[in-house]
């Protein structure tokens, strides 16, 4: 077992970054003696000692400039950058966000030391377990197998509720828009096809189970009917719709929608809807345009008792936000503590890469060929 002294400052946040990155993702024990110091001391079992200068309390940017030149390990603290990235601190204080109250992609440091496409807390658990080799540990470390992960945000289940519905998009394909091949295109699902075109769940279960994946809908609560996306939970077609999915063997989230974010009582108010129609167990999903506020959102869940967030992602990059390329514990930086929260980021988004970066199909695979290689190396979940 590793034995670590290191001094009581930042506690919790050390305690956290160990937990971390030595039990989870090297599968490695250890104790703490808090003493004092500017300094970890990772003692081995037979003697053996590595010193790491404490980096907690330095600022993102000096932790990964360091990281980025090639990290000298008497130098470079992983467990501090690792935390960093994490407990996505840069964003807690951060007054600049977009129109959507979002942290832009563009004000992290990842984005501007370009390192956005790497998962950089992997590549701190690497450095860990190359430099305790290179002082004799004798330890297997703990394996993690790639895996591939789908979810889909139901925004709109259907584009029809309605006779009026169907009227109501046929005149403006004819009058408003003038494109006769919209129209021809819409009597075709009506009358040929007789299927509404937003519904494409049964295809997309179908290509899933072709490549054994259990994919998760993410379905929306309750909402008013002025809402951006609305539709009646309890209408037929969505009970049916969920009986389905569950039938095949996939999953139902959450999809928390546009006001929750700052609204705590409208997130339960929502989720009690959709827990009351599910017929599976509810216990993970995304917010709505990728709305995000740390550590309040986190918070949120873990009070709901939800079990994993897939949120953090960019909606207007690809890549690891959070560095990192699989599932990890929450932290909460205002109270200061570990939650039973796991974060599951999302690495890539289809309205990502075709409306914010304006990929052709060929690019977009590339990129997502690119961003895989990364996730396979570490044995992560491509989500």
């Amino acid at each position: 077992m590793l034995k670590i002294r290191t001094s009581p400052d930042w506690e919790p946040e050390k305690q956290y970054a160990f937990q971390v990155l030595l039990r989870e993702m090297l599968g490695l024990d250890f104790v703490v003696e808090w003493v004092e110091g500017r300094q970890h001391v990772l003692l081995l079992p037979d003697g053996a000692e590595w010193r790491i200068a404490d980096g907690f309390g330095e600022t993102g940017a000096d932790l990964a400039e360091i990281f980025l030149s090639g990290p000298p390990f008497a130098h470079f603290d992983p467990f501090a950058f690792a935390f960093f990235m994490l407990a996505r601190t840069e964003e807690v204080p951060f007054d600049r966000r977009d129109e959507h109250g979002r942290f832009p992609a563009e004000q992290s440091l990842a984005w501007q030391h370009d390192f956005l496409h790497r998962p950089v807390v992997n590549e701190c658990a690497d450095i860990v377990w190359e430099q305790l080799l290179r002082l004799g540990l004798r330890a297997e470390r703990k394996k993690r197998a790639f895996q591939v992960t789908f979810s889909c945000d139901v925004d709109h289940p259907l584009l029809w509720w309605s006779a009026g519905d169907r009227l109501k998009t046929l005149a403006g394909a004819l009058l408003k828009r003038r494109n006769p091949r919209e129209a021809a295109y819409f009597l075709r699902k009506m009358f040929a096809e007789k299927k509404d075109p937003y519904d494409v769940f049964d295809e997309w279960m179908d290509f899933f189970e072709r490549h054994n994946i259990r994919a998760q809908f993410n379905f929306m609560g309750e909402r008013p009917r002025s809402s951006d996306c609305w539709y009646p939970l309890k209408h037929p077609f969505v009970g049916q719709l969920m009986q389905r999915i569950a039938g095949r063997g996939h999953q139902i989230g959450f999809h928390a929608g546009y006001e929750s974010l700052d609204q705590p009582p409208v997130f339960q108010r929502e989720l009690a809807s959709l827990r009351e129609v599910s017929p599976l167990p509810v216990v993970g999903g995304r917010q709505h345009y990728l709305r995000f506020s740390v550590p309040r959102t986190w918070q949120m869940w873990e009070a709901a008792g939800l079990r994993e967030d897939s949120t953090l992602g960019y909606p207007e990059a690809e890549g690891f936000r959070c560095g990192i390329c699989h599932d990890y514990p929450a932290f909460d930086s205002v109270q200061r503590k570990m939650l039973a929260l796991r974060e599951k980021p999302l690495i890539a988004m289809d309205v990502t890469l075709a409306l914010y970066r304006r990929y052709t199909p060929a690019q977009a695979s590339e990129r997502l060929a690119l961003l895989r290689k990364e996730v396979e190396k570490h044995g992560g979940d491509f989500t």
